[in-house]
């Protein structure tokens, strides 16, 4: 079971993520200040960080780039950025910042659900290839 990491302090946001991603069979564990996430993060290694870009301790962008900088750019899980923000431009300020996806609030639990699968078998196509194969003897 994929283990996602919410950090969000919109209550009613976290909710309708959380209820989504359980219902789906997830582990969702939430955090609603972007340095406890952080912490966990690193400790616990999710399989996915959904993180909101207006936290009360700490900006977003700079928790998405101090995590993959701590976790290791290959290594990290891939990072969304959950966020109020909308436009083209916000995606790609986001992605600039380390994200591998983006969606905005308000939002669908199907366009989560959709985005959140197709994150996580990504980035498990990616390890499996950059796993090191046997030799032959």
């Amino acid at each position: 079971m994929a283990y996602i990491l919410l950090v969000e302090d919109n209550q009613a946001s976290a909710d309708i993520a959380i209820h989504t991603l359980q219902t789906s069979g997830y582990e969702v564990r939430h955090f609603t200040r972007g340095l406890d996430g952080a912490k966990v993060a690193r400790k616990e290694r999710p399989s996915l960080i959904l993180m909101d870009f207006n936290l009360p301790d700490v900006d977003g962008r700079t928790l998405a780039l101090l995590l993959k900088k701590q976790l290791g750019d290959m290594e990290a899980p891939p990072i969304v950025a959950f966020t109020a923000r909308t436009g083209h431009s916000e995606e790609m300020l986001a992605r600039s910042f380390g994200c591998e996806g983006f969606i905005s609030k308000p939002f669908t639990p199907a366009g989560l659900l959709d985005l959140v699968n197709r994150l996580l078998q990504q980035h498990a196509a990616m390890s499996d290839a950059n796993r090191p194969t046997p030799r032959d003897a």
